[in-house]
């Protein structure tokens, strides 16, 4: 058990200032001198040697202005009541020792810690006294200039000299919250990303709820707890002695959340005990540390006495937390407990029971040779020889397993890492990484991590790395994680290393660090033929409780070998979706029969249960797309979109025209098939890109023609690194078959400087580039926009050669469709409907937002609702009518009784109510529509 490496400064008796919101860091020896040095020269400054005050309380009087400026810097610069430990975190005391009134011992103690409040003051504050302004605001820089090296507090420190650059243009001798507050409005957002209590009281207190929620989660997941986080909210609260809840988290949590807090606040006061909250505290953050979540830890600390001090402080500023509201030097002295080096001694009981586990690993291992204490392999992959052999070698050997295996999606590198990972024995099971767990992450942090696993790992378990290929070509982090990871593997000489890769990764990886290959065995995986699949099938049978004949199980190898992939239903998959469609409609039959001969054929005695799928059960082919029908046809049936029926039938005819010359011998090159889609919502944008997909795979342009729908969100990733490798995934599923992409122009339109879509453009176009055999990419969204859109990138317009426009449909068109959707929904339209909904649609607004067939959608939706409720009604109605009926006549015989009701209501001028009958049921009458005739602007709430 090892404690993460950042952290591990933490154990040493080194000089170390450690901010719990940056990490710990190794003060440099002699800076905290220099640095002293300094603001002694700052004080004998001309400039501020005159400026003095006698209102300082810690500083010998009189004080330079600058040394109490500095003062109030140093309790300011670690965050307000943020936790600042170390052997060297006394800061004041440190950097103003020869200033201070009554100095008090300097400690060493690594588990010392304090959280000041920490108040800014505007640099006019204790500078007001300069004569002008300007010298003011000089001084102040100065003042943040000499405590320049900190590292911990240098991001801070950075962005208030920003600030004090471009100094708000406001009287100086605004009162002092007033004067606060100009220079909080003045800030701009960098400054205050970096330096939240700018945001004001109740600014910070929202961005430290929002850090503790995080935190909360993480640490609850790593060590359960059972309270809710309003509840964890409330012990906080009482532990720092408060009375009530804030009306200020109103803001930091909404309404909900604090009203939540208002109406459980007393019945959690009754019972509480601020010891024993502690002690549960501590022993939580004890059983999340030992699982590995110390930096989860340390940022709960840090967020929730920070939490504490500005509810203390409210209205105002952070207040100084006492020590004992949160556990922090338990934690701390926790954290030592567990992870300091320890001496060790032998217990004798070890040497006296040591040949008898020496003698059980030598019966265990004499049957194994050099590598005794490993399992022997079983494998049970399909057509992999080549890995077989590397797992058979390994597992022989008594050296360091490193394999590296290559190959398509599906064709069993898990299994294959699953199997080895058996054979080998370890004490524990593998480790997974996959490209997620580091892309996104800081360099550092995704280097601790890769440096924590291999240490966990090492001896211990097989570290298994998926798309290692993927991690090292990432465009920000990959190349040093490669380095890395090529470091691990000589400093840890019993680290057991699986790597998966997609076909070709071992040469991607190469590409970017020639060395890393060179530590690993490479195997690759390959397609799987015909038989491979049928052994793939037969096996899905097996697992399903049923068998095939030999000509069924050969047939069903033929099929999937032709079948093209879709999505990640690929290679070994598609055996098992097979196996569920055919074995569920042999069941369905065999139900249906009786479970006679007519059924599933049956076996002999042992097998009178087992369902036999024979050669006739094999369909002719498999769809993966589940697209029935003839998509040429559909195209044609569409209301209206002449032109664009037009523009397809353009493309049909040319890829036949291709085909024929190819068959002919002629020279075809294949044309660029994106395109352009542009057009109003609910113009059938999507509707037509989806049929495209299954005509071209009619025609055997792509291999699948599904269509996979995607907007900037699955493109565009929210932080460095993680555009490149989403946009990839994205075309990965989209391969065989149509990418629609819709509102494209989003991609351009962000308003932020670092926004990542261009870069998800510039990956795109590459990729368009190197899957044109296999894929059409099609970009949606207004007309303008989109012409913006391809200007946007040098490459665009040029890999975009086809523009289809979608026109709005005319009224006459909405109607039809709309009795289209009807129909297709099991209804009919009474007489007038069609000239009520085209009087509507005569006054109806026809802007850019116009919902064309999406408004004709949701019409048909709210009257369909509208007509629910009136057959319901009258069946209702009818009920309690008849039901009258029966009352009236009861007792009567030979149903006189019911006549002679009839007759009473006709006697009071009404008939009987009737119940809907069958063609009442599926009618919609103009009453039915949505009520809009006098009020047409109220479409807009149609549209979407």
């Amino acid at each position: 058990m090892r404690l993460p490496e950042h952290l591990e400064l933490l154990l040493t008796d080194e000089p170390v200032l450690d901010v719990y919101a940056y990490g710990p860091w190794r003060v440099p020896d002699g800076l905290f001198e220099e640095i002293a040095a300094r603001i002694d020269e700052l004080a004998a400054d001309p400039r501020a040697a005159d400026l003095t005050t006698d209102e300082h309380k810690l500083l010998t009087l009189p004080a330079p202005l600058v040394t109490a400026e500095i003062f109030g810097i140093l309790a300011f610069l670690p965050g307000g009541g943020a936790i600042k430990a170390g052997s060297f975190s006394q800061l004041p005391e440190r950097l103003l020792y020869r200033h201070l009134v009554n100095p008090g011992p300097l400690s060493t103690r690594m588990t010392r810690w304090d959280a000041p409040g920490g108040r800014w003051r505007p640099p006019v504050d204790w500078l007001i006294e300069a004569p002008d302004r300007e010298l003011a605001i000089e001084l102040a820089r100065d003042c943040l200039s000499v405590l320049e090296g900190i590292e911990p507090l240098e991001e801070r420190r950075k962005a208030l000299l920003r600030l004090y650059d471009d100094a708000p243009d406001c009287d100086v001798n605004l009162p002092k919250m007033e004067l606060r507050e100009h220079w909080h409005a003045h800030a701009g957002d960098d400054i205050v990303a970096a330096v939240p209590e700018l945001l004001g009281p109740v600014g910070y207190l929202e961005w430290v709820c929002a850090g503790l929620l995080a935190a909360y989660e993480v640490l609850t997941e790593a060590a359960p707890r059972d309270e809710s986080f309003e509840t964890h909210l409330i012990q906080l609260l009482l532990q720092g002695s408060m009375e009530h809840v804030p009306a200020e988290l109103a803001v930091a949590l909404g309404e909900d959340r604090y009203h939540e807090l208002h109406r459980r606040f007393p019945a959690e006061r009754r019972g509480f005990k601020a010891g024993a909250w502690q002690e549960r505290t501590r022993a939580w953050l004890l059983r999340a540390l030992v699982v590995g979540a110390a930096d989860a830890c340390r940022g709960w600390l840090d967020m929730a006495m920070r939490f504490i001090a500005i509810v203390q402080g409210l209205p105002g500023d952070p207040w100084f937390p006492k020590a004992e509201c949160i556990p922090v030097g338990q934690f701390q002295t926790d954290l030592r407990r567990l992870y300091a080096p320890r001496r060790r001694v032998v217990n004798p009981l070890t040497e006296t029971l040591k040949s008898i586990r020496e003698r059980r690993e030598s019966e265990k291992g004499s049957a194994g040779g050099e590598a005794a204490g490993r399992a022997e392999l079983a494998t049970s992959l399909v057509e992999q020889p080549e890995v077989v052999a590397a797992l058979e070698e390994l597992t022989r050997g008594d050296g360091p397993v490193r394999l590296l295996i290559a190959g398509p999606d599906g064709t069993g590198k898990r299994d294959a890492a699953q199997e080895l990972g058996r054979a080998l024995a370890l004490a524990r099971d593998p480790h997974w990484i996959t490209d997620n767990l580091l892309t996104g992450l800081r360099l550092a942090d995704a280097v601790a991590k890769l440096h924590a696993d291999a240490r966990d790992c090492a001896g211990e378990r097989l570290l298994i790395i998926e798309s290692l290929d993927g991690i090292v070509t990432d465009p920000g982090n990959g190349e040093a994680i490669a380095a890395e990871l090529h470091r691990l593997l000589a400093v840890h000489p019993d680290l057991h290393l699986v790597a998966l890769c997609d076909a070709g990764g071992e040469e991607r990886i190469r590409e970017i660090n020639p060395a890393l290959p060179q530590r690993f065995r490479i195997a690759r995986t390959r397609p799987f033929t015909a038989r491979g699949h049928a052994e793939l099938f037969r096996r899905a049978l097996d697992a399903r409780g049923a068998r095939g004949t030999r000509q069924a199980i050969e047939a069903a190898g033929e099929l999937l070998a032709a079948t093209p992939p879709m999505q990640t239903l690929r290679n070994a998959r598609l055996a098992p979706h097979l196996a569920d469609l055919v074995v569920g409609a042999a069941r369905a039959r065999a139900e249906a029969a009786g479970g006679g001969a007519g059924g599933a054929a049956r076996g002999g005695t042992d097998d009178a249960a087992t369902l036999v799928i024979r050669k006739q059960d094999i369909p002719e082919k498999l769809d993966t797309s589940d697209a029935d029908g003839d998509p040429l046809a559909e195209l044609r049936d569409l209301t209206g979109l002449e032109n664009v029926k037009h523009e397809i039938a353009l493309l049909v005819t040319g890829t036949h025209a291709a085909r024929l010359r190819a068959e002919s011998g002629l020279k075809v090159t294949p044309p660029t098939r994106h395109m352009v889609f542009t057009g109003n919502p609910g113009t059938g944008k999507t509707m037509v890109a989806r049929l495209l997909g299954r005509i071209y795979k009619r025609l055997g342009v792509l291999s699948s023609g599904h269509l996979v729908e995607a907007s900037r969100a699955h493109l565009v990733g929210e932080y460095i690194g993680q555009t490149a490798p989403r946009t990839r995934r994205l075309v990965e599923r989209a391969l065989g078959g149509v990418l629609f992409i819709d509102e494209a122009y989003t991609l351009t339109q962000s308003p932020l400087k670092g926004d990542y879509g261009h870069e998800a453009i510039a990956e795109l176009v590459k990729l368009m580039e190197d899957h044109r055999d296999d894929l059409v990419v099609i970009v949606a969204g207004y007309q303008q926009e989109m012409e913006e859109f391809l200007a946007a990138n040098p490459g665009l317009d040029s890999r975009f050669p086809k523009q289809i426009h979608f026109p709005d449909y005319t009224d006459d068109e909405l109607i039809t469709l709309f009795g289209r959707l009807a129909a297709a929904d099991g209804f009919r339209l009474a007489p007038g409907t069609e000239d009520v909904l085209r009087a509507m649609l005569r006054r109806a607004p026809r802007g850019p937002s116009f919902g064309n067939g999406r408004l004709m959608r949701n019409m048909l939706d709210v009257a369909v609702a509208n007509q629910a409720d009136r057959v319901a009604s009258a069946a209702v109605e009818a009920g309690r009518d008849d039901g009258a009926g029966r009352g009236d006549g009861a007792g009567r015989g030979d149903g006189a009784g019911r006549k002679d009701g009839a007759g009473r209501k006709g006697g009071k001028g009404r008939g009987a109510a009737k119940a809907p009958a069958k063609k009442d049921l599926v009618t919609i009458t103009p009453d039915d529509l949505p009520p809009l005739l006098d009020h047409p602007e109220e479409f807009f709430g149609l549209y979407l």
